[in-house]
């Protein structure tokens, strides 16, 4: 190397030393030390979330569904503690009137469907929405309306949750369903611009335009670099799961995963109730046909449909007066007094001894022809 050469060189690092410009400094990015999650805007502080998930047992999202799983098995044992805590980012968001239907992921595959009602859907209503970052304290465990289905969670209390912020890597898929129908899988921005389902795809044409991978037995499978140690030291990692396929309003309501909520009834998880149908009224012409029928009819099934029908029943015709039945205690709700006991007694008398006198009666022994 020249003399000329090594000149140069020491002039310019010495510029470098000798310069004013400070080094641009890397922005420090806010993030939840318990599942990893960025946040562009923090809304409740890091010291006060661990105030509030004192005395609770932190669930991470991939583990909350064998968890509340525990709550419903009719295996005999110890039931789980409902002092449990998880957090979950919202990827799905159905508001109504009074409450709305979230469904929360931990960005790797895992969902929960979470309903939010009353007084924790009017405190946190204006900050809840997509992207927004959910914590869930001693929320209470929905039962799965069929077997094999996964159970929801239902919060209405302010205590039992709040907004803890905005997710930073919240990101909707690039690919497109349709010409110009974008892709409503919502992913994470650190895995790349595509959902799984387009992932694979897009594998399977670059595999049928390769004769040396069409051929073989060569396949695409995504994991994640969760670590699960077995029973005789080997790590084995887990396997994607394939997102759910949450049905569009157009579908039908009775396909959708509906829970029981109390005060609301039958809702299913994009927010739409199951109402009852109201009772047919009976027209006044089926009333009045309903009473021609009946008319002159006083069997137990009579009695019980004119009650049913809200139909007034008419007193049957007896042989003998109100007046006399009323002297004889019959169909009168006063109690009788002594002198009406008395004649009721004498006259009752009266009728036994003419009935024996009649029977003892001797007939003639001889019949005239």
């Amino acid at each position: 190397m020249s003399d000329d050469l090594l000149k140069e060189l020491h002039e310019e690092i010495k510029k470098e030393q000798e310069s004013d410009i400070t080094p641009v400094k890397s922005q420090t990015i806010d993030m939840d030390y318990r599942t990893g999650f960025r946040l562009k805007r923090r809304l409740v502080s890091e010291i006060n979330c661990q105030k509030g998930l004192q005395n609770v047992r932190f669930i991470p999202l991939s583990q909350v569904h064998p968890y509340i799983a525990e709550f419903h098995t009719i295996r005999v044992g110890i039931k789980p503690s409902k002092d449990w805590a998880t957090t979950g980012v919202i990827d799905q968001y159905f508001p109504q009137d009074s409450f709305c239907v979230v469904r929360i992921t931990d960005l790797r595959g895992e969902h929960v469907h979470v309903y939010i009602t009353g007084k924790a859907y009017k405190q946190y209503e204006r900050a809840i929405g997509m992207g927004s970052i959910l914590v869930l304290k001693r929320p209470e465990s929905l039962c799965p309306p069929d077997t094999g289905k996964a159970a929801a969670l239902h919060v209405d209390q302010v205590q039992q949750m709040w907004v803890m912020g905005q997710s930073l890597d919240l990101k909707q898929c690039q690919g497109y369903t349709k010409k110009e129908q974008r892709c409503q899988e919502w992913i994470d921005i650190r895995q790349g611009e595509y959902c799984n389902e387009h992932l694979m795809k897009i594998c399977s044409y670059s595999k049928n335009g390769r004769m040396e991978l069409a051929s073989g037995d060569t396949g695409f499978d995504i994991r994640w670099t969760t670590v699960i140690k077995k029973s005789d030291g080997s790590v084995s990692y887990q396997a994607m799961k394939k997102p759910e396929q949450v049905q569009s309003s157009t579908q039908s309501a009775k396909k959708a995963l509906a829970y029981y909520i109390r005060g609301i009834g039958l809702v299913t998880i994009t927010g739409e109730q199951f109402k009852k149908k109201p009772k047919k009224e009976s027209d006044g012409m089926d009333k009045t046909a309903i009473e021609q029928i009946l008319k002159g009819r006083y069997d137990p099934g009579a009695q019980m449909i004119r009650k049913l029908k809200g139909i007034k029943e008419e007193e049957p015709e007896h042989l003998l007066s109100k007046e006399a039945l009323v002297k004889m205690g019959i169909g009168n709700g006063t109690p009788l007094t002594k002198e009406e006991e008395e004649k009721k007694k004498r006259t009752f008398d009266e009728l036994k001894n003419a009935t024996k006198r009649q029977e003892t009666k001797k007939k003639p022994r001889y019949i005239e022809l």
